[in-house]
Order: structure tokens, then sequence, then C-alpha cells
């Protein structure tokens, strides 16, 4: 099979899948789903990151520091002392920044879980909120098992600080109507008052764009941003945000595809990675997908 033959039975595949995929409301029963679908979602940039990050300027210095020190006071055989002392160094920092970014991913991920998407239904309800929403339960005791932690936490006391539209914020999933109806992605708009008074410039953000990873690159996650936007536009909502970092290489690149542009920069993770802030002209882009369809008909 061709490069070209194996393209088209991907788009042929990719094809029949949107057509089975349905967009809908979060309910209490996909909690679960989408806990399980954003922790594998997180740890596929695992990848990604450890990429990045070995290409980072201040990894490449460290790397080659290592090496001339360890290497310059021999000055039999030195060259070849230099290649095994470059590629030994090489396998340790791989195999240490490999440690790193899954513990750092790992502990990102599993704050989101617990802090959020464990309240997908507080946070998004379309019930009024109030400016503070306390919850009075205490937390059971937590176990080892990443599962369990997920299903008991909860929080003693806790006061949130948040008050969002609910005109607005909505919370999408994504099912797959062959499989029963079985969550493959999810994404969410929030829209936060609290920051609208402080900030003019604030706008809604797009939230936890994540895909089944045994669904991923079959265009479900630009289904779910188009219906983002669309609704977003029906809102009458001039723009929408996202915040994407770097190390999730393939969200950015996404984002970019969709007419998002850059609006700030910023260093995290100790200088290894960026968050970047985008902003999409909502209008522009119906404009421009409306110019699209009249030209192919």
């Amino acid at each position: 099979m061709t490069i070209m033959e194996k393209q088209m039975k991907e788009k042929r595949h990719s094809n029949s899948l949107l057509e089975n995929v349905k967009i809908r409301d979060f309910v209490d029963e996909d909690g679960e789903d989408i806990r399980r679908i954003y922790a594998d979602s997180m740890l596929s940039n695992v990848p990604y990151a450890l990429s990045s990050t070995m290409q980072h300027r201040h990894i490449l210095c460290l790397w080659i520091g290592l090496t001339y020190f360890t290497v310059k006071n021999h000055s039999a055989s030195r060259i070849t002392l230099m290649i095994i002392v470059f590629i030994g160094w090489g396998i340790f920092l791989y195999v240490n920044a490999n440690r790193f970014i899954t513990n750092l991913i790992s502990y990102e991920t599993r704050q989101v879980i617990l802090r959020e998407l464990s309240k997908v239904k507080e946070y998004y309800s379309t019930k009024p909120q109030s400016l503070y929403n306390v919850v009075t339960t205490k937390p059971e005791k937590q176990h080892k098992d990443h599962s369990s932690i997920i299903d008991s936490h909860s929080v003693y006391g806790e006061l949130l600080p948040f008050k969002f539209n609910d005109q607005i914020s909505k919370f999408w999933v994504a099912v797959d109507k062959r499989s029963g109806n079985r969550v493959i992605g999810f994404l969410a708009l929030r829209d936060d008052e609290t920051k609208r008074r402080k900030i003019q410039e604030h706008e809604p953000q797009i939230k936890y764009l994540c895909v089944d990873t045994n669904y991923m690159r079959q265009g479900v996650a630009t289904l779910l941003m188009q219906h983002a936007i669309k609704f977003a536009y029906k809102r009458k909502v001039m723009r929408i945000g996202v915040t994407a970092s770097t190390w999730h290489e393939p969200a950015a690149e996404m984002f970019y595809r969709f007419g998002f542009r850059e609006v700030m920069r910023e260093a995290i993770n100790y200088g290894l990675a960026e968050k970047v802030k985008l902003s999409l002209d909502v209008e522009s882009w119906i404009r421009y997908r409306k110019a699209r369809k009249l030209c192919s008909s």
C-alpha cells in the first residue's frame, strides 16, 4: 500500500467516524469518562514535552558543558572518549528529563482533576451561581490508587471565587454513536464574570480540549472546536481565548490552524516550556468559513 492510499484510507475512516459523532451537554454519568480521558490525554503529551526539553538551549548547554569538563583532562583517544561521554551524558539527561516531565504532568493533571473536573456540574450548572461556592463535605481518606483519589476527593470549606455566565459557560462531550454513545472527547467554554469586572479585555476561554487517545487525529477535536465557536457566535461573543503550552504541541498547532493569534507568551516549568495565550476573532472565523463554502459550491 502506497503512502497516498494509506492517507486516503485514513481520511475515509475519519469521515466515517465523524458522521457518527454527536456533541451534547455534560451529564453526571460522564464524570468518570472525562477524568480518565483527561489523564490519558495529558500523559500522551510526554513525548512532545520531552523532545522539546531535550532541544532547549539550557539543556543543550548543560549537555555540552558536562561532556567538556568530563574529558578535558584526558588527552589519549580524546575524540573517541568525547563521543562516548557525550552519548552517556545524553542518556543520563534524557532519562532524568523524562522522569521529571512525567512527574510534573502527572501532578498538574491530578490537580486539575481533583479541583475542577470533579466539580463540572457545580461549575457549569444552568442554575444561577453565587460569587462564592462553598463545598462543605469532608474529604474521605485518600488512597494510593489513582481512581480512588479521583472518586473520593472533596473539599471541606473551600471558597471558590467564581461566577460563571451560565449563558456562555458550557461543557460539551463528544460521543461515538457506534460504540453505544461512548464519551470520546470533551471541551468547555468558560466565561468568568468575576474576571470580566476586573479586566475589561477578558474574553471567554476554551478549556480542557481533550480526546480519547484511541480517537486522536481523526477530527474529533476539530468538531468540538467548531461547535464551541459557532455557539459563541450565536451568543454574540466577539472573541474567545485559549491558553496553550509548548509542551502540548498538537493542541497548539490546531489552535493556530483555526486562526488564533498569539497575545502573550511567558516561561513556565523552570523556563523549559512556554505558556502561550491565544485569541480568536469569532466573527472573522465565521465569515471565512462561509466564504470557503461559497467557493467550494
